[in-house]
């Protein structure tokens, strides 16, 4: 097994051997969080939310990472990020603690688990990993905790703030779309299905126009996943993916519906050893699709 200190340096996804492996080995706490949320729960889960399959089934330990509470809830857009403040108190309120080792999951695969471990990084809790995947670790027959959800002692958890590197604006990639000089330093991809980039297809939110930022390119976030595992494509595999859609010496910016699937493509563009600075346009479609002159929305 790939030493501890290998697989945090790295922050590649993590095989369910390996989580086990890490569990096991591990001096500093390692503590499991589910972040599952569905943008469609009748097709994703049956009717069910993330907290209600995580109250059923979930890793020992495990604490529900809330991708739709641990959010600026004053903004109008979906999942935009918390202030470091917001992110404090609903660390705390999960009993972690900056020193443990934090892995994220979702009873989809790889879903909303992404975009749970970006804001992990964003805030800069170093130790933090992903699993890939909790289908697949509950296949291999790895302990599965199915009794009632524990309460956890409050911590007083405490970031040193966010990166802002990591975070895109509104306001920072209209400024990069309007000047075709700065446009020609970034690639933007789009994690949303084929359709709803081209503008053929609506938008699951009511009243959102449809179509793509001038520029973009489409890379729906599923063919980076296996179809039937849901997991990562292989590095080399993703490295031949992504070598069609971007220019591997620019940055690039990622975004999709609400900044939760943008998170799969950042994943994916760093296992393809993909170097250069990837940022994800927060907002994404469901702030664009709002604010943007109908000049700045491309079909």
């Amino acid at each position: 097994m790939i030493g501890i200190a290998e697989l945090l340096a790295k922050r590649l996804p993590l095989t369910p051997a390996q989580f086990d492996g890490l569990v096991k080995q591990a001096t500093n706490r390692v503590v499991a969080l589910d972040a599952s949320w569905f943008l469609n729960p009748a097709a994703q889960s049956g009717g069910k939310t993330g907290y209600e399959i995580y109250s059923q089934e979930r890793i020992p330990g495990a604490r529900f990472f809330d991708v739709d509470g641990i959010k600026d809830a004053s903004s109008p857009y979906p999942h935009m990020l918390p202030d470091v403040s917001t992110f404090n108190k609903a660390m705390s309120k999960l009993g972690v603690d900056r020193d443990d080792i934090l892995v994220v999951y979702d009873t989809i695969g790889n879903f909303s688990a992404p975009r749970a471990f970006w804001m992990l990084r964003a805030f800069q809790h170093e130790s933090s990993l992903l699993l890939d995947n909790y289908p697949l670790y509950k296949k291999q027959g790895y302990p599965i905790e199915t009794t009632p959800v524990k309460e956890y002692p409050e911590t007083n958890y405490q970031s040193p703030g966010l990166n802002k590197d990591m975070v895109v604006s509104y306001e920072q990639l209209r400024e990069i779309v309007v000047d075709n000089e700065k446009a020609k330093s970034f690639n933007i991809i789009d994690a949303r299905p084929g359709g709803r980039f081209a503008g053929t297809d609506p938008e699951p939110r009511p009243g959102m126009k449809s179509g793509h930022v001038p520029g973009a390119v489409s890379t729906p976030f599923g063919q980076v996943l296996n179809p039937d595992t849901k997991e990562f494509l292989t590095p080399q595999q993703l490295k031949d993916y992504f070598g069609s859609k971007i220019d591997p010496s620019k940055k690039t910016i990622a975004m999709c519906g609400s900044g939760v699937t943008a998170c799969i493509l950042e994943n994916a563009l760093r296992m393809s050893g993909n170097d250069k600075p990837v940022s994800i346009y927060d907002g994404s479609w469901s702030e664009w699709g709002q604010r943007a002159d109908d000049a700045l929305v491309e079909k």
